[in-house]
């Protein structure tokens, strides 16, 4: 681009036209013009950069008149090819820096001081070219000022230094040059990311400002030393550690390496800082680990251990924990000093084992597995488990690394766990298997089939089972710490009956079995049993308790009844239950029948578990009669076995043997289920408000957690509210432990699901128990509302159950309700509800529907409650 005078706006070549120059070379004496001129042009090209002058005319224009032949070397343009574009610039000045050009043309031009030429310029080939030079500027008398300038190509130097620019500022490390008075004069990007502070912005000041532990460096004339020359312990040395601070006011470590520059007559340092906080970090955690390592060796209850076998066959300890001090009496430096203490410390017959597994194991390079026993300075003696695992190293030694543990205890327990295996701890009787391994141990020569315990042929022998009679009174009244202490002072009276060679264990519970050697005769066995009976006479006195017991006994011979132990056991099981069915106190010998009666149940229990998987256990219903309304609200549920192959089977047939042989829990969880499908179906239909009573074990009871789970999913499955379903615990089942039946009556009231507690009366309740239950309904049992028109303590006990029940705020509801004189007596009596066959039977799910649907009877439609029947003031007799 031109100005618009296309002369003006070309330079020209100094060298060729001088005539016009207004500066040009006056001739001088005995000098031509002419020489002049040559030699200022031999001059100019011997110059290494490009010569111009600038002409700044007084309308503000910029003009280059000359511009010297080397500009097309540099720049590949020739002279007269540069052109000036309309701001004043050369059009060869990269545009980026055409601002700051003018702006410095300018100010010179003002202030007449030396104007810096310092700027980048396009080659014809596109490449750009840094140019760096000085001019002189000079007011002509017409207000025009001149500048002669030269412009040094440093184009390498440059590229050189953004080489070395680029390269500091992506160092990680602080690269910072010093001057002989700590002044910082350059530093790379780092210092941002290390010091918080830009580059610029530590030009110029002290190196205190980052390093402020160099001011007592200084105070200590450390550093005035270092740059005085006089100590060269900084220089060169691989760094030192100080402590730097973040602009943000925080301390932080880093390492300093100092170089020592001279150049020119200038002495400085560079300064290389490198950010060492997180090798500290790592440091100090590598620290805590090792000493948190040691310490856990030093609490590990034995020894964590490195030996090392030297290829002589040296053996040596290289790390011993603490635990040496406590195991061996000897400190750890102690061992690893000594090895032959650890050796020495060995049982004799250990030590040469050890050895000998040690050698082994350095051939093989097995791992090392051994107990040992060892003796500590004090006598005392202890065993350790060793484990460790062998390396070897290239010189041929082995090392093994491990842990040795302290045994003692265990080994000191595993004669009271083999004792345990056979005992029980808490009378210290026989369990049993004692009882089979005694058995066993009775074996003559008789030749039994295979399979069967060898039978005594030599002897005949007596098993007893032996059960207290309620004994369970005496655990829910009294608590399990005193059941405990009774049962053991009833081992005691049973073991001084029976005769030295005879063995007697414990088998569980108020469970005991007996076996009786030597039994000629039945005559010699019944003394013997009247022996044992007899122990119990006289009542047991303990903690100021008496304690009135009586014990069943149940027999079976061998080989009379069998040869085998299980058998045998079994036989007198059943005879014992027979012993207790008959009330307890007495003894009985097994039969044949009784053998039968066993076949059946087995039979039945097999038929059991077929019906579970089958589902065939299904709930009946009997309807509840709210008194107030008249409406039935609800019904008991009632387990009945419809059987594929048998059709209905009896309650009583199946719930007797479900009960003893655990097979009532899964029952009562297919009843529950039936239950509550049928219960939420009738709710939906619209027939009322139906709750369903369904009746739970004491088995289920104790285990809480599972039962909760089964009533939440069964609620959730089947869409049942909460508030619609009642779980009926015996009273006997609750006072059996009454402390984990009211947490769950609790966990149970916390979900909305009632409890009540089934045939009240029968059992032996506590009123201080009882009114820490969760309950919504107390339930007399049919015993008392049988005869509740004829018997004055049956009314009396009805009444009182429910005026109790009232107190307390429960609900009541008297079950076996057959009669109407029953019903109105109840009814005067507030009775809040009944059941029983005067309503309806247990009905099927069906015919219960149908009976909600219809409503009750007419005849039973609740009309003035009658007069309460009149009884006599007589005390009544037995």
């Amino acid at each position: 681009m031109t100005d618009g005078n296309e002369q003006a706006g070309r330079p020209r070549d100094i060298s060729t036209d001088r005539a016009e120059d207004p500066g040009q070379v006056p001739e001088s004496p005995g000098v031509s013009s002419r020489e002049a001129t040559r030699r200022l042009d031999t001059l100019i090209r011997t110059i290494p950069g490009i010569v111009f002058r600038r002409v700044l005319h007084p309308d503000g224009s910029l003009t280059y008149p000359h511009v010297s032949a080397s500009a097309e070397s540099y720049l590949g343009y020739a002279p007269d090819a540069l052109r000036v574009a309309r701001d004043g610039c050369l059009d060869v000045v990269h545009w980026a820096d055409r601002d700051a050009y003018l702006a410095r043309v300018h100010r010179s031009a003002r202030s007449g001081e030396p104007c810096v030429e310092d700027f980048r310029a396009i080659a014809r080939g596109g490449e750009v070219r840094w140019l760096s030079g000085t001019s002189m500027p000079t007011e002509q008398p017409d207000g025009t000022i001149l500048w002669d300038g030269v412009l040094i190509d440093i184009t390498d130097r440059k590229h050189a230094e953004q080489w070395l620019e680029m390269v500091m500022n992506h160092a990680a490390d602080v690269i910072l040059t010093i001057n002989d008075e700590g002044i910082i004069e350059s530093s790379n990007a780092a210092s941002e990311a290390v010091f918080g502070y830009a580059p610029d912005a530590l030009i110029g000041q002290s190196v205190a400002l980052i390093m402020p532990e160099l001011e007592r460096l200084c105070q200590d004339s450390c550093l005035h030393r270092v740059l005085a020359g006089k100590d060269s312990t900084l220089l060169g040395s691989g760094g030192g550690e100080f402590l730097a601070q973040h602009r943000t006011g925080h301390p932080f470590p880093i390492e300093v390496a100092l170089s020592e520059v001279l150049t020119e007559g200038k002495r400085f340092f560079v300064g290389v800082i490198r950010d060492i906080k997180d090798r500290k970090a790592a440091e100090t955690a590598l620290r805590e680990t090792q000493q948190r390592l040691t310490n856990i060796a030093d609490n590990i209850p034995g020894l964590v251990f490195q030996r090392i076998l030297t290829a002589e066959g040296a053996l040596r300890y290289l790390y011993v924990s603490g635990g040496s001090l406590q195991v061996l009496g000897h400190p750890p430096e102690a061992v690893t000093r000594d090895s032959a203490l650890l050796l020495n410390a060995l049982d004799p017959s250990d030590r040469e084992r050890f050895l000998a597994g040690l050698r082994r194991s350095a051939q093989t390079l097995a791992p090392m597995e051994d107990d040992y026993k060892v003796t500590s300075v004090t006598g005392e003696e202890r065993w350790l488990r060793g484990w460790s695992r062998p390396t070897r190293a290239a010189n041929g030694a082995v090392m093994w690394e491990g842990v040795a543990l302290d045994v003692t205890d265990r080994k000191r327990t595993e004669e009271r766990l083999l004792f345990l295996a056979y005992h029980d701890p808490l009378t210290g009787l026989g369990n049993r298997s004692l009882f089979l391994e005694r058995f066993k141990s009775l074996d003559g020569t008789g030749g039994d089939a295979p399979g069967e315990d060898p039978a005594p042929t030599l002897r005949r022998v007596a098993l007893v089972s032996m059960g207290l009679d309620r004994f369970g009174i005496i655990n829910a009244t009294m608590g399990h710490t005193m059941g405990d202490r009774v049962l053991a002072a009833v081992a005691g009276r049973l073991k001084d009956s029976l005769d030295g060679e005879d063995l007697l264990c414990r088998i569980g519970g108020d469970r005991f079995l007996a076996l009786m050697v030597d039994v000629p005769d039945d005559d010699a066995l019944e003394a013997r049993l009247e022996r044992v009976r007899l122990q119990f006479g006289t009542p047991l006195e303990i903690g100021g308790q008496v304690f009135d017991l009586s014990v069943s006994l149940g027999v079976s011979l061998c080989p009379d009844h069998g040869t085998q132990a299980e058998i045998l056991i079994m036989h007198a099981d059943a005879a014992l239950h027979l012993a207790k069915d008959q009330g307890g106190g007495i003894s009985h010998m097994f039969t044949h029948e009784m053998g039968e009666r066993a076949n059946r149940i087995l039979t039945m229990r097999h038929r059991m578990r077929l019906a579970l998987e089958r589902n065939e256990f299904v709930a009946h219903f009997q309807p509840q009669l709210d008194l107030r309304t008249g409406r039935i609200v609800g019904s008991e549920a009632l387990a009945r076995w419809e059987s594929t192959d048998d059709g209905q089977i009896p309650p009583g047939e199946f719930i007797p043997i479900a009960e003893e042989y655990g097979l009532i829990d899964d029952i009562c969880i297919q009843v529950l289920e039936d239950a509550c499908r049928w219960t939420a179906r009738w709710n939906r239909l619209g027939l009322g408000d139906i709750s369903v009573a369904v009746n739970i074990s004491g088995r289920q009871f104790h285990d809480a957690q599972q039962l909760v789970e089964i009533v939440d999913t069964a609620l959730t499955t089947l869409k049942l509210p909460p508030t619609l379903l009642e779980l009926e615990l015996t009273e006997s089942s609750a006072m059996n432990d009454p402390e984990n039946a009211s947490r769950v009556m609790r966990l149970f009231a916390e979900r909305g699901v009632g409890c009540s507690i089934d045939d009240f009366g029968t059992g032996y309740s506590s009123l201080s128990v009882l009114k820490r239950f969760s309950l919504r309904k107390l339930k007399i049992d049919r015993s008392f509302v049988r005869d509740v028109t004829q018997e004055a303590n049956d009314a009396a006990i009805c009444s009182a159950i429910i005026a109790m029940a009232h107190a307390l705020n429960l609900k009541v509801c008297a079950e076996g309700v057959e009669t109407l004189e029953q019903l109105d007596y109840l009814r005067s009596q507030s009775c809040d509800q009944v059941q029983g066959y005067l309503i309806a039977r247990p009905l099927p799910p069906q015919e219960m529907e149908d009976l909600l649907t219809r409503g009750i009877p007419a005849s039973l439609r609740l009309g003035p409650v009658r007069g309460a029947p009149r009884y006599s003031t007589a005390i009544p007799g037995p």
